[in-house]
């Protein structure tokens, strides 16, 4: 609250990023209980990579699996946002292709005025899940101009 005992909006937009596993499920889950509290707006943001199936160069079939895996994006966060209109909270939902995920994160809450970002660290198994999914959070957590809630 402020001196004159008006609720001051700590956060106007959340940004989770959603890859579709349990972990960002939870996050989106949170960012709703959040968002109806103080009448926030969620955006769900979702990288995608282009990969080359044979080698260094795209093919016919990796064009089509990065299409078939878009389409399965989009039907998720059409789930997402449905979610989030039954609670009343606005929604917006993007999916960005190639680069880095962190980066991409980073880009987009500094163009979209985001003013929190939530994320779960989950369990991995495997060395490269590790190597690579804890240096997104890490690199998001060290480079970002907004508060971060990892779950």
């Amino acid at each position: 609250m402020d001196g004159d005992g008006e609720l001051v909006k700590t956060f106007e937009h959340i940004l989770i990023p959603y890859n579709g596993t349990p972990g960002s499920n939870k996050a989106f889950r949170k960012a709703v209980l959040l968002a109806s509290l103080i009448q926030a707006k969620i955006t769900v943001l979702t990288c995608l990579e282009e990969r080359p199936t044979f080698g260094f160069f795209k093919t016919k079939t990796s064009k089509q699996e990065f299409e078939k895996e878009c389409k399965f994006i989009k039907k998720q966060h059409e789930v997402l946002e449905k979610f989030a209109r039954q609670h009343d909270i606005q929604f917006n939902s993007k999916i960005v292709k190639n680069g880095l995920a962190s980066m991409r994160i980073l880009e987009f809450a500094r163009q979209h005025d985001v003013d929190l970002i939530i994320m779960t660290k989950t369990k991995l198994s495997s060395r490269y899940e590790k190597q690579h999914y804890q240096s997104t959070i890490e690199n998001v957590f060290r480079n970002t101009h907004c508060p971060i809630l990892i779950l």
